[in-house]
């Protein structure tokens, strides 16, 4: 009798077609039965994938072993893994920029009169990272990032990943929102830490925003517009958001064209230096004066590079300016000591991975030693270069010791670099960001932040520098209530060049008076000589 099997039920045709292998096998290891997936079977299959369980049966005093198998991950069908790899970054797993651009493609067809918006969000500093850390810790971090921001987003909003760190966000309605506290936001969580490989990082992330249909009316034209304004941000410092400009600088072909422009004036040597004095707010006398970097237009004027930096990374013409600049220096010594005084120290700014390229490093070394007073030149660096601790203290910094040339950690406050990394690197000077100083009379937690890192200056036996003083107000509340003594800013000086000061036998002028001045020609400074009068 067949207990517990209804009448017409056929047992063997339900096995053959179940979803799991069964096979039985007799003492002898021969097998008595199979279905349809057991004979796909057997132990040397990939466990990864398939799980065996296996029991004993005893029957008619034999013993018989039966196999169940499961398969743990179902292969997901062919045409499921073809659009996942076509539409999706691995990294990330967010759409990539051509599911991006048809999604929101049909967003704005649908939308003629909504208002929506376009940000493209930046990871800062993710080349450095990479070159510091390597691409499996810079990837990790990218793939935190994409996490905390998913996190952040709307899910009314269409969010993705287009490469090398930018994320596209599409705000799909305007309407009773604040866009730019959506952005800020956003912006405050990147500046969290982060756990990446089980280490603590820190990061930050700049945006620009564009608008439909004001700055285009499809993707492509937001997405060009959202980069201009993205860059425009950047060029005044990391961390911020901008939207695009009204009369925008440029387009998609803009930076080929100053980057060509940026190879011909190399060639023709129409790159020249400007100083701007870092000046004792107490003296008025000039302490050392700083490098920069002017293009010389077909006029004879002197233009502001803007962000050259990053182009001349790119264009891998860097280190070829930045031996130009030093060359010039070199070469106009008298003059910087006719200007100011015999033996002023010079400032050369130069970038975070020049700084921890030990070639790069070598050769700039052995020009400035090849004067004679290799202790009077600073070199500035920016704070991400101490992202990697161990390779500029280890490598590089012994080099600039034996060399005799000091040290400045450049735009302190606003990058990345952590505590235990400045103590691992015994700079000469610390330089605070222009932004610590702004209205700091009027600031209260700006001066309780500037006094944290004046202690931590003093604490680490560094000069300490504060940059872009620009009124009385702030020159006064300096004097009054900390103990930093040099200021560098357009309330004592404008950068200049060399030749708009008449080099000649006088008096030095007296020292200048307090007064709120951000002259056209540069500012009288006690130890400088008088600025020659243009017609």
């Amino acid at each position: 009798m067949n207990s517990g099997r209804p009448a017409g039920v056929d047992l063997e045709a339900i096995l053959e077609q179940a979803p799991f292998g069964l096979t039985i096998a007799d003492p002898n290891g021969q097998r008595v039965y199979s279905n349809q997936q057991g004979n796909l079977c057997s132990p040397s299959l990939d466990t990864q994938s398939m799980r065996e369980l296996r029991f004993v049966s005893e029957t008619g005093g034999r013993t018989f072993t039966c196999s169940f198998w499961l398969e743990l991950e179902p292969k997901p069908p062919v045409d499921e893994e073809i659009f996942r790899l076509a539409f999706f970054d691995e990294l990330t797993g967010l759409p990539n920029k051509t599911l991006l651009a048809r999604t929101i493609g049909a967003e704005l067809q649908g939308q003629s009169d909504a208002e929506s918006a376009l940000m493209l969000i930046d990871l800062d500093g993710l080349g450095r990272t990479n070159d510091y850390y390597g691409a499996a810790f810079a990837d990790g971090l990218i793939a935190a990032f994409a996490e905390r921001l998913a996190a952040c987003v709307r899910r009314s909003d269409i969010l993705g990943y287009l490469a090398n760190g930018m994320f596209c966000v599409f705000v799909t309605d305007l309407s009773d929102f604040d866009l730019t506290e959506y952005a800020n936001t956003i912006l405050n969580r990147s500046k969290e830490p982060f756990q990446v490989k089980g280490v603590e990082t820190f990061s930050s992330a700049s945006i620009g925003i564009s608008m439909f249909a004001k700055d285009g009316s499809n993707f492509e034209e937001l997405l060009v517009a959202a980069d201009q304004a993205l860059r425009g941000a950047k060029s005044e410092s990391k961390g911020r958001v901008g939207y695009k400009p009204e009369k925008a600088v440029g387009n998609v072909h803009g930076d080929m064209s100053v980057e060509q422009r940026l190879r011909t004036a190399l060639r023709d040597r129409k790159l020249c230096c400007a100083y701007q004095p870092k000046v004792d707010i107490h003296t008025n006398g000039v302490v050392s004066v700083e490098t920069l970097l002017r293009w010389r237009d077909d006029d004879g004027q002197l233009r502001v590079l803007g962000d050259f930096v990053n182009l001349a990374t790119d264009a891998g013409i860097i280190d070829a300016v930045a031996e130009h600049v030093v060359d010039e220096v070199m070469s106009s010594l008298p003059q910087i000591d006719s200007v100011f005084s015999p033996g002023t120290s010079i400032s050369l700014n130069i970038t975070a991975h020049q700084s921890t390229n030990p070639e790069f490093m070598s050769k700039l070394l052995r020009q400035l030693t090849s004067y004679h007073r290799p202790q009077r030149f600073i070199l500035e660096i920016t704070e991400e270069a101490f992202l990697n601790g161990d390779l500029l203290s280890k490598n590089i910094m012994p080099m600039v010791r034996e060399a005799g040339v000091k040290v400045s950690i450049d735009d302190f406050g606003v990058g990345y670099s952590s505590l235990s990394a400045l103590a691992a690197v015994t700079a000469d000077e610390l330089k605070i960001d222009r932004s610590f100083v702004q209205n700091v009379h009027q600031r209260p937690r700006s001066q309780s932040v500037l006094k944290a890192i004046e202690s931590l200056g003093r604490a680490l036996g560094m000069a300490l520098v504060i940059e872009g003083v620009e009124t009385r107000e702030e020159v006064d509340y300096l004097r009054q209530n900390t103990a930093i003594r040099i200021g560098q800013g357009y309330y004592f000086s404008k950068p200049f060049a060399l030749e708009e000061f008449v080099l000649e036998d006088e008096a030095l002028p007296p020292a200048r008076q307090p007064e709120a001045a951000r002259t056209h020609t540069p500012t009288r400074i006690a130890g400088s000589r008088s600025p020659r009068q243009h017609p």
